[in-house]
């Protein structure tokens, strides 16, 4: 049985990187425009599963999330040009929280 969630929404702290990226994929500029094709996708099967993703082990979470957003629980998801979508549930809603790439991945994973 999967999980749908009532809303699937970002966090208003990554709505100007959501726009950067529509903006230059709108411009039909590499690698935004696979970027963005692969956020959307994303979005599509996360409202449909909201559990579609990655899960991160509560152990691994970074202390940013927790802090600025109080997450305690953390998905990933893989995007074209080593790109990463992170959202968290909270009741029935998926939150979308950040949109990194790989070294800031990482980086936020060893913190």
């Amino acid at each position: 049985m999967t999980f749908r969630p009532t809303s699937v929404t970002a966090h208003p702290s990554i709505d100007a990187k959501f726009d950067q990226i529509e903006k230059l994929a709108g411009e039909n500029r590499q690698p935004a425009a696979a970027i963005w094709k692969g956020l959307l996708t994303a979005i599509s099967r996360i409202k449909n599963d909201g559990q579609w993703g990655e899960v991160i082990p509560k152990s691994s979470i970074p202390r940013r999330y927790e802090t600025e957003f109080g997450v305690t629980n953390l998905y990933c998801v893989d995007l074209p040009s080593f790109h990463r979508l992170l959202y968290t549930i909270r009741d029935r809603d998926v939150i979308v929280i950040d949109l990194v790439d790989h070294a800031e991945y990482d980086r936020l994973m060893r913190d």
